[in-house]
């Protein structure tokens, strides 16, 4: 994915959160619910990088990115969001439970993207009386 245009990768990591995406829900769930953050952030990226905790190889799975779940607090204690930018981010974060926020890492930039979630539809019988 080396020199791709932005919409190329995104277009690839979409399909990885089309596969994974309720599994990115349930952990930004559990980490709200859990009082780790407020603010659960996932990274995608085409190496292993040492930020957050593996929770998708693609190695192991039929996926383009490797994904690690993190914290907005990580990412400020390491300096890639900065203090005096936190009420902006947060704000253009929005509920994170109805969008992922991921940092994208290729080996030419990184950058965050904000994934809606698909909605979850009502599972009812429809033979239910």
């Amino acid at each position: 994915m080396e020199n791709q245009p932005f919409s190329a990768i995104l277009e690839s990591l979409q399909n990885d959160v089309a596969q994974v995406g309720g599994h990115l829900r349930e952990i930004s769930r559990r980490v709200i619910e859990e009082g780790i953050s407020d603010y659960p952030v996932f990274v995608a990226a085409q190496e292993i990088v040492d930020i957050g905790k593996p929770i998708f190889d693609r190695d192991s799975m039929p996926l383009n990115w490797f994904f690690s779940a993190s914290i907005l607090e990580d990412f400020v204690r390491k300096k890639i969001v900065l203090k005096e930018n936190l009420q902006q981010f947060r704000r253009t974060f929005g509920d994170p439970m109805k969008k992922a926020c991921i940092f994208v890492v290729t080996r030419d930039e990184a950058r965050f993207v904000f994934v809606p979630f698909e909605e979850e539809e009502e599972k009812t019988d429809p033979t239910a009386k």
